[in-house]
């Protein structure tokens, strides 16, 4: 399982990720679209340590030269950067959004999100119409990367990602939307542990 942060900076969210880590989680990728440089450093020093090196980076890819990070995500705004990473020594990722797309993913990618799977948790009005036949036949085939469902992911329907074939699933909503809720940082690892049972 892997964990997007939310896009917005929320208070308790370094006690929260901490926590995560804590409890197992193995990567984290931080998405802050509006972050500076600067607040991205800040935060990231706020993280301990010992976590840096599974937080994946949306933006600001030279703070890898500064922490000991997992990896670059490219998002739409940064995909043109691909071939210029090609060779960086650490994992790579990016999102689709249509089963064609996934015969174009360039071979130095590790993984990939799929998205969204089913309607957001966290953005009102964001889902798509799956073919979930053709989605189960298209990740059956063996592929140099990982494909990981995004979106909508829910305790509910944990199973159905599992059965359709995914390598793994991120969320998002479905722990942020709690915190910003007010829900205490023990709450929220039974809900990420409760995952882990699935």
């Amino acid at each position: 399982m892997i964990i997007i942060s939310n896009p917005q900076f929320i208070p308790n969210e370094i006690a929260v990720i901490n926590a995560l880590f804590e409890a197992g989680l193995e990567v984290l990728h931080l998405r802050k679209p509006e972050a500076d440089i600067a607040e991205m450093e800040d935060f990231i020093s706020r993280i301990d340590n010992r976590f840096h090196s599974r937080l994946m980076i949306h933006s600001h890819y030279e703070l890898l030269d500064s922490f000991n990070l997992r990896g670059i995500h490219f998002t739409e705004k940064t995909k043109e950067l691909q071939d210029s990473f090609a060779h960086a020594t650490c994992i790579k990722s990016m999102a689709v959004h249509d089963l064609p797309d996934l015969d174009k993913v360039k071979p130095f990618i590790d993984y990939v999100f799929l998205s969204p799977l089913f309607p957001s948790v966290s953005k009102e009005g964001y889902s798509k119409q799956w073919d979930f036949e053709e989605m189960k036949s298209e990740l059956a085939i063996k592929r140099n990367f990982k494909i990981i469902a995004l979106g909508g992911i829910t305790l509910g329907n944990v199973k159905t990602v599992n059965q359709l074939g995914f390598d793994d699933y991120a969320l998002l909503g479905s722990i942020w939307e709690p915190v910003k809720s007010g829900c205490p940082t023990n709450q929220i690892v039974s809900i990420f542990k409760s995952y882990n049972q699935q």
